[in-house]
């Protein structure tokens, strides 16, 4: 028995050490053909045919010498490995090869359906180079009509669209429109040939008010009456709404009598001054309001009416706005909060005060204020996460998250995540705790969150709020004067504790730091700056993102709330928002922000601050102790919360 115990124990090793073995196999084949040794990369490939990852070794191979597979050979492999990540990617550059070797026939059998435009417009010069023309004119045509300038590629096919005779004036017209409305007047300019040349001078003129602001429309009041010029001064009057309210409506009134609006066109333009002034936060914004019909008052339209009112503290108006909202509006903890507030101090005290009792049950940014405003315990009720382990390799089992965790080992985290991702897609929702779970085994924190956020199962703090990092990060803090929790909190808000983070602006790492951020910090500070690579890295992330974070406490006067604002939006726009939204209570400030998506962050970081001021084990700081008034620096609540659990199905505003 011994014996076969020892055999047994020497095959399992074997056994390891072979996948080990493969894995370095794969990563050297890998490196290779990123370094261009196709003869490495060849002769390493030919060994690992039964390996997980061998098929990434293909498409490698694939992608060098796209332009030479046969048809048959490469649409084989692709329909075989159509659920990997790789799929799409190959086919792209597959098909941008055929069209730039001119294997036209090949493109068109193999392109149906493409998205992305350049493949759009070359599959439409194949048909036509083919001679294969059903359908295409339509596709020139969708192709043609937008506000801005089209790829190239796309050159050949609107030459052929031109002697097609297949722009007609609406189209024209329509395709003008598009390019005023995104900005691209130069564009509108060049298509005014393609309108009648006695409808080519309106091109022109609405060039020249694009040019000057829109702000001598009323020269506009000479035109004749007609569809196209309605429309024409309508934008143009949608356009000033935008940056001038109130000159909109002056320009509007000095035009009314020269164009007969239809009622939408009217009741539409009303509702977009009264918007614009409301963010803008004007004086004559409830003017502008009571002017738009009641049918025409959206949801947006409302909590920027809300918005305004709220800035104006003018509190039984605000109570009538939010009872305007739709249901579903209405209903989020903002406008509930916000409407009891409203009910408090315009004398209604009671009921208000039991909205806010139900809100401070809820662990979140405005259930930590109701809780702030009625001195009440925060409710914090974790749960803890109980997946059976057969769950969990079961979804480690299914191919997709397979391949991702292999991906992992062999450290090609983007391969890794989009493989992840597209098998979370491909789950019901019931799966999606056990997705976590898996995530939170293999420590890939941010997986775990975005799947507990999508599942619903919000109160898995232990999952959601992982402590990776701990003493790094209370060491960083502790270097520059920041609260460690502050930290954690803008952490996971900003990267979801995703270590190589990067998002569409370039920035990296943790604390998502620019590289131009980066540098200019670590040469303040006298910190180590080894090029951006460093911020994909926590040793090299944190100095520098909490170095960041105490500069801007410094210019902030030790207020959070504008550091946070900043850190998401900038200084500047920090600046100018100190200049143009009401100074005074921090929740009030924040609400009235122009940009929703610092509207939302600064919330997202206090309350996540707060659940990991609880998660470190420390006191845990009421969230309105973090928010100083915005002029003064007072905080009108100060000290630590108790923290109860009363069991009861919760729901964090911010999800992830």
């Amino acid at each position: 028995m011994a014996l076969l115990f020892c055999v047994v124990s020497g095959l399992a090793a074997a056994s390891v050490s072979a996948e080990d073995f493969q894995l370095e196999q794969f990563k050297t084949a890998w490196e290779a053909a990123r370094n261009g040794d196709r003869d490495s990369f060849n002769k390493v490939k030919d060994g690992l045919q039964d390996y997980l990852l061998y098929p990434y070794l293909q498409y490698e191979d694939y992608r060098n010498r796209r332009a030479a597979v046969p048809a048959a050979e490469m649409t084989a492999f692709l329909d075989t490995y159509n659920e990997w990540a790789f799929a799409p990617g190959l086919r792209a550059s597959w098909l941008r090869s055929l069209a730039k070797n001119g294997r036209w026939s090949d493109l068109v059998a193999n392109s149906e359906g493409v998205k992305n435009t350049v493949l759009r417009c070359q599959r439409a010069r194949g048909q036509i180079i083919l001679k294969q023309t059903d359908g295409v004119l339509a596709e020139a045509q969708s192709l043609w009509t937008v506000g801005k300038s089209q790829p190239d590629e796309c050159d050949p096919v609107f030459a052929w669209l031109v002697k097609s005779d297949g722009i007609p004036e609406s189209l024209a017209w329509e395709r003008i429109d598009l390019a005023m409305a995104a900005g691209n007047n130069g564009l509108a300019k060049y298509l005014a040939r393609f309108v009648p040349a006695d409808q080519q001078g309106w091109v022109s003129d609405w060039y020249k008010q694009a040019r000057a602001g829109y702000k001598r429309l009323e020269r506009l009041g000479r035109w004749p009456d007609n569809e196209i010029t309605r429309k024409i001064v309508m934008t143009s009057l949608h356009r000033l709404s935008r940056n001038d309210a109130d000159l909109a409506v002056e320009k509007f009134e000095i035009l009314d009598d020269s164009f007969n609006w239809s009622e939408p066109q009217r009741a539409a333009l009303l509702r977009d001054i009264a918007l614009y002034s409301a963010v803008a936060l004007e004086d004559d914004t409830a003017a502008h309001m009571a002017r738009v019909p009641v049918l025409y008052r959206d949801s947006q339209l409302l909590e920027w009416w809300a918005r305004f009112l709220l800035s104006r503290q003018d509190w039984s108006a605000l109570l009538n706005v939010i009872g305007q909202m739709p249901e579903e509006t209405s209903n989020d903890d903002r406008w509930r909060y916000w409407q009891a507030q409203a009910g408090l101090r315009s004398g209604q005290v009671s009921p208000p005060s039991e909205q806010l009792r139900e809100l401070a049950g809820k662990a979140n940014y405005y259930g930590f204020l109701a809780a702030d405003e009625l001195d009440l315990a925060y409710n914090i009720c974790p749960r803890q996460p109980q997946v059976e382990t057969a769950e969990i390799e079961r979804i480690a089992g299914i191919d997709g998250f397979a391949r991702a965790l292999e991906l992992r080992r062999a450290e090609m985290g983007n391969w890794a995540t989009s493989e992840w991702s597209m098998a979370t897609n491909r789950l019901p929702t019931g799966d999606l705790r056990a997705v976590a779970a898996l995530a939170h085994r293999e420590e890939w924190h941010d997986r775990a969150i975005f799947a507990l956020g999508n599942s619903g199962d919000l109160q898995f703090y232990e999952w959601r709020f992982p402590l990776s990092w701990e003493a790094d990060i209370k060491r960083e803090a502790a270097a520059n004067g920041l609260e460690p929790a502050w930290v954690f909190g803008t952490i996971r808000s900003e990267s979801a504790m995703m270590e190589r983070a990067q998002s569409s602006a370039n920035a990296l790492g943790l604390m998502q730091v620019t590289p131009a951020t980066g540098k200019r910090v670590a040469k303040k500070h006298g910190l180590a700056w080894g090029g951006s690579s460093q911020l994909k890295t926590a040793g090299g992330n944190l100095p520098i993102g909490t170095a960041y974070m105490s500069d801007l406490l410094k210019d902030y006067n030790n207020n959070p709330v504008l550091v946070s604002g900043s850190y998401n939006a900038g200084p500047n726009a920090v600046k100018r928002w100190l200049n143009t939204r009401p100074m005074g209570e921090a929740a009030i400030w924040v609400e009235t922000l122009p940009y929703f998506e610092t509207r939302d962050y600064i919330p997202r970081v206090l309350a996540f601050t707060t659940l990991y001021d609880w998660r470190l084990g420390g006191p845990v700081k009421r969230i309105s102790a973090r928010m100083p008034d915005i002029e003064s620096g007072k905080i009108s609540v100060n000290g630590s919360a108790r923290v109860e659990c009363v069991d009861k199905t919760e729901e964090l505003a911010l999800r992830n």
